[in-house]
């Protein structure tokens, strides 16, 4: 009776046992992207995976964006590239890789959403074109390199201008910051992190 009395104890505890494994997280393994945040960044030369939204039509393109390098430029070299707004400001050159994985062709409006930030999370600086002009320490990809359509990759660099009182500490891409009205503000679009250093 005993023997009796532990089954039919033991068999619901051992189903709930099995249910609560059974909803457990899934091991996606390896491939499986984690995505960053400010409070846990990825490192540099960490691929995530992202969503990129075209403007006004709202297609979509998935991408893979793995932000190199940010290395302090140099102010009197990029003065030369007549980018201007050099006053008070510090060129970074961020170099970032990105790679085309499904969806609409992405005609390079990936560029314009990956940010700097210093401390202040809220602030968001973005790239200075170049217009492709030939500039060894940051080469920006040239125009048709930078249109991806599936299976298609690009690395380029980027010169950023930053305060000089503020020191780049994330790289973020907000894959929904509508270009086109581009702001210091970072708003409320989804952001993959990456931490600088």
């Amino acid at each position: 009776m005993l023997t009796n009395r532990l089954l039919r104890t033991a068999a619901p505890i051992a189903l709930a046992a099995l249910a609560l494994t059974a909803c457990g997280p899934e091991d996606n393994g390896p491939a499986a992207t984690k995505k960053g945040t400010f409070a846990e960044p990825l490192a540099l030369k960490t691929p995530a995976d992202v969503s990129d939204t075209h403007f006004p039509n709202n297609e979509k393109t998935q991408l893979s964006v793995t932000p190199v390098s940010v290395v302090k430029g140099d102010k009197a070299a990029v003065e030369k590239l007549g980018v201007g707004l050099l006053e008070g400001k510090t060129p970074y050159y961020v170099t970032t890789t990105y790679a085309h994985k499904g969806g609409a062709e992405d005609v390079g409006t990936f560029n314009f959403k990956l940010l700097l930030h210093g401390t202040d999370q809220q602030r968001a600086y973005y790239s200075a074109a170049s217009w492709g002009a030939k500039f060894e320490p940051c080469q920006e990809a040239s125009g048709s390199d930078l249109r991806l359509t599936e299976g298609k990759s690009v690395t380029t660099c980027e010169i950023y201008l930053v305060p000089e009182d503020v020191q780049p500490v994330f790289v973020g891409f907000q894959g929904d910051r509508d270009y086109r009205n581009p702001s210091l503000e970072t708003g409320t679009a989804p952001e993959v992190v990456w931490k600088v250093g």
